[in-house]
């Protein structure tokens, strides 16, 4: 990992170019970037976005794993300079990468569907932004549309109730598998004990909704961080519903 990440993870800080000490707060943890190193690294994605660009931890490890396969990576992020005062970019330039990425300073709802209709596409995505469904929704609606057969999307904070809504939608969809999580939680939760047992109850999948019945740890979605695998083109009929 890039020397400048290993300093960054140990003391929580950084100097940008004007002199300043930048304290780190909300960053994607060092074992959550090696995970998506991995996955990059496994696969050799060379066609990166992230949706999220704060201080630029993920931006940085994303980034040099990317160029390792002679690739490029587009970030989008709003509120860059307006909330994060730049340093992001600050950060990816001291590093050396600034070539290398490709910079929205736009709310997603307008650069995606952009990059959709100039023909791009992509085989590695990271969402760590907002933690609203609506939005989250949205920003995977168009992902999808950009994303590559066997393509990955990585989704941080899932613990948050409006990411894990989305994620119990989406990883039902008869195109998309869950392929990975972090960190590993092959612990039973609570839910889906009570779930196990509710199930046994006569006319179970009558009387009570199949979100209930339903646990996220039957849909592989228990972590903090969840990676899906698009594993075919959308299919589904013009009617097709499941509960979530």
């Amino acid at each position: 990992m890039n020397n400048i990440l290993e300093e960054i993870f140990e003391n929580k800080e950084f100097v940008n170019f004007e002199g300043q000490v930048i304290k780190i707060h909300s960053e994607t943890n060092k074992s959550q970037c090696e995970f998506l190193q991995q996955i990059i690294s496994q696969n050799k994605f060379s066609k990166s976005i992230e949706i999220g660009f704060a201080f630029g931890t993920s931006t940085l490890a994303i980034v040099e794993e990317i160029e390792k396969n002679k690739g490029k990576h587009v970030v989008i992020d709003k509120f860059q300079h307006s909330d994060w005062g730049g340093n992001g970019l600050n950060l990816i330039k001291a590093a050396g990468y600034e070539s290398k990425i490709e910079f929205f300073e736009q709310f997603c709802f307008e650069a995606l569907p952009k990059l959709m209709f100039e023909g791009r596409r992509f085989d590695f995505a990271y969402i760590d932004s907002t933690k609203q469904f609506d939005w989250i929704l949205v920003n995977f609606f168009y992902l999808d549309k950009l994303l590559e057969i066997n393509g990955v999307i990585v989704f941080d904070d899932v613990t948050f109730p409006g990411i894990r809504k989305v994620l119990r939608y989406i990883s039902q969809f008869p195109n998309y598998k869950v392929y990975s999580q972090h960190p590993k939680n092959h612990k039973p939760s609570k839910a889906r004990s009570l779930a196990g047992l509710l199930k046994l109850l006569p006319l179970a999948d009558k009387l009570i909704k199949d979100e209930i019945l339903i646990s996220d740890s039957s849909l592989q979605i228990n972590s903090g961080c969840v990676a899906i695998k698009k594993i075919s083109e959308d299919t589904r009929n013009w009617d097709w519903h499941v509960s979530f």
